[in-house]
């Protein structure tokens, strides 16, 4: 029987017990910073004002597009669509394939006067009186992870958006 003054019987490793310390510290510094970015509005709806809004605009500004860079699959959003400085009343959007291939529509307002769709693309046809007007395209996002949409106004104008839908 061996005797031991004053020491337990435990074994230590004390290299393996450093690493898993720095490795706990940097999980805690990982969910302090999803935490952070969750009450600063990076995650989605909340947070700061305006930080999760976008407003793109086409070059001639004729063309303005207001939408949530971050959206939550199966949550309803909506995209807003500024016509200005409009030369026809009968206006056109036309989103690319991404869109209705991963977004649904779930309502227009104004209601779209006829509805394309061909192999790369959909397009909205609506009847405008005035040089300018809104359209709300009322969305629900059907995948998550990114999304690139490329939206065409009715001067051909284009414009890019991205949004991050989380799971």
């Amino acid at each position: 029987m061996n005797k031991h003054n004053g020491e337990l019987e435990i074994d230590e490793d004390a290299p393996f017990e450093k690493r898993f310390w720095t490795v706990q510290r940097i999980g805690w510094l990982i969910m302090l910073l999803v935490i952070l970015a969750a009450m600063f509005g990076f995650t989605g709806r909340g947070g700061l004002s305006g930080i999760n809004k976008i407003k793109k605009a086409s070059q001639s500004q004729s063309l303005v597009l207001e939408y949530d860079r971050f959206q939550r699959y199966q949550v309803s959003d909506k995209l807003t669509v500024k016509l200005q400085q409009l030369q026809t009343t009968a206006p056109t959007i036309t989103f690319s394939k991404v869109f209705y291939e991963k977004i649904r529509v779930e309502q227009v307002v104004p209601q779209p006067e006829k509805v394309e769709i061909n192999a790369n693309e959909i397009t909205y046809t609506f009847s405008i009186s005035q040089p300018s007007g809104d359209v709300i395209f009322y969305t629900k996002p059907m995948h998550a992870g990114s999304l690139e949409v490329m939206v065409k106004g009715p001067n051909n104008e284009r414009v890019p958006i991205s949004m991050f839908v989380y799971p």
